[in-house]
């Protein structure tokens, strides 16, 4: 199955300020739901192919999304939304909760398509290797539709030397000083055990070359150590923090690191960007420490998750 990769760009800007509040933001952006009435599969598909007619897919009496009812070009669509955010896990085929999975699926004689993409929900037995896994339930992203809920055994997943089960984490990408990569240095499992993959990196340089062609291929989510931009050469600076602020725009989601510790000369990035609660309509969260690092992001991706795709 060919997969082309690319992505698509949604804004986020009004969500930054509203992480922590169970509220709906303030900029209306909420899930949209199509229901529909009961209709035969036939009347879901067009005659040209598979594609579901308008509306919320149906589901079981369990509410789970039905194998037979999802198309090989909703699998690419998803797929090709995320890919871009994703590393393949350090452990290859690892299945675990907020681990993406790419899985083939095995041919049966009810219409299905022959691999699903999506993130993992939950296990039994818990998280372990594919072939200990005797159940899974996984979120299959939709466009204009929230993640559908679907519901696989051992029997339905095909896993082979030819077609192998892939498992990716999210991508973060940390700018961090040297004094704050040590902090994280020996807790990546941190990252790990929730899905994502963290990329460190101190080198400003190759800032400078993001741009409006490139920026699409970049992680959704920064961590950016207000040390390390405080190291930053002088003459460049302006330089780099025009970049940063191009970042919030490309809809880049960053949570500026700030340790509690810090001597108040080193400003936090909020200050350097000129953003401040109230007055702008983006301000950066500022965790303190590695643990309350993964807990924000965590919680951020969750959020971004459970929208439609756009």
């Amino acid at each position: 199955m060919a997969l082309e990769t690319s992505l698509r760009r949604f804004s986020l800007f009004d969500q930054l300020a509203h992480l922590w509040d169970d509220e709906p933001p303030s900029s209306g952006m909420q899930p949209k739901l199509h229901w529909v009435g009961q209709k035969t599969q036939a009347e879901q598909k067009q005659e040209s192919g598979g594609k579901k007619s308008e509306g919320r897919p149906e589901k079981n009496e369990r509410g789970y999304r039905e194998l037979s009812s999802i198309t090989l070009s909703e699998v690419n669509e998803a797929y090709n939304y995320y890919t871009n955010q994703l590393a393949l896990s350090p452990a290859p085929a690892w299945i675990a909760p907020n681990y993406f999975c790419m899985m083939h699926l095995m041919p049966k004689g009810e219409d299905r398509p022959p691999a699903i993409f999506g993130r993992i929900r939950t296990t039994y037995p818990s998280d372990g290797y594919i072939q200990n896994i005797q159940e899974l339930e996984l979120h299959l992203p939709g466009k204009d539709h929230t993640p559908d809920l679907v519901h696989l055994r051992s029997n339905d997943i095909l896993n082979t030397p030819n077609k192998p089960l892939q498992s990716f984490c999210v991508r973060v990408k940390f700018l961090l000083h040297p004094e704050d990569q040590a902090e994280f240095n020996g807790r990546e499992n941190l990252f790990l055990q929730q899905g994502y993959l963290p990329e460190f990196n101190s080198n400003y340089i190759d800032l400078l070359d993001v741009n409006e062609h490139n920026q699409a291929s970049l992680p959704w989510l920064y961590v950016i150590g207000s040390r390390w931009v405080a190291s930053i050469p002088v003459s460049m600076q302006p330089e780099i923090l025009e970049k940063l602020t191009k970042l919030v725009h490309w809809n880049k989601l960053i949570f500026n690191y700030h340790p509690e510790y810090l001597p108040r000369e080193i400003r936090t990035l909020n200050r350097e960007l000129g953003f401040k609660p109230g007055y702008t309509e983006i301000f950066l969260i500022e965790p303190e420490n590695p643990e309350q690092t993964i807990q924000i992001v965590s919680k951020t991706f969750d959020k971004l998750f459970d929208q439609p795709m756009k």
